[in-house]
């Protein structure tokens, strides 16, 4: 059985903004696509060069094994079956950004959930396997590596704070 989704490559966050849309039909919980985007890396420009259309289509090449299994499609409405919705655009200081939706395609509404919405390497590192953590290091050529944290007491001291003073 698959788990559906549908990433939709934007060009930007305005709704005038152009948006490329991929269907894929195996393996998409949050594991499978981190581990789809990192793919993507082997055919895209390297980051932090972005554009939509370019690596959704490498996104295809990466990762299509089978017939039928991504393909392109024109809106995550199109399909009544979709368990996630994944957004993938640039921001303005370079960052690659994941905005991650579940769907409740049980539901007549098909009501979306956010659950993600951050960098692509904050993705990779909360859903990433091991393997896919140490794949996004080596591909990507931007300035977005992955840093073990878990030892480091100035980070330790920084999530001290932020917590002490983060709204609730």
């Amino acid at each position: 059985m698959g788990t559906r989704a549908v990433y939709v490559f934007k060009d930007g966050l305005e709704d005038h903004d152009r948006q490329y849309c991929v269907y894929s039909h195996w393996d998409n919980y949050p594991e499978g696509a981190a581990d789809s985007l990192v793919n993507t890396l082997d055919k895209a420009w390297d980051l932090p060069r972005y554009e939509a259309d370019e690596f959704a289509a490498s996104f295809i090449a990466a990762n299509k094994t089978n017939s039928g299994d991504f393909r392109l499609t024109h809106s995550p409405e199109d399909h009544g079956d979709l368990e996630y919705v994944y957004e993938i655009f640039q921001a303005k200081n370079g960052q690659m950004i994941v905005r991650a939706y579940g769907v409740d395609f049980w539901k007549d509404d098909k009501k979306r959930t956010e659950f993600f919405y951050g960098r692509m390497k904050d993705f990779v590192g909360k859903y990433g396997a091991d393997d896919t953590k140490k794949n996004w290091d080596a591909k990507d050529n931007s300035p977005n590596k992955l840093l073990d944290t878990s030892n480091d007491p100035e980070y330790k001291e920084y999530v001290r704070l932020k917590n002490k003073f983060e709204t609730v």
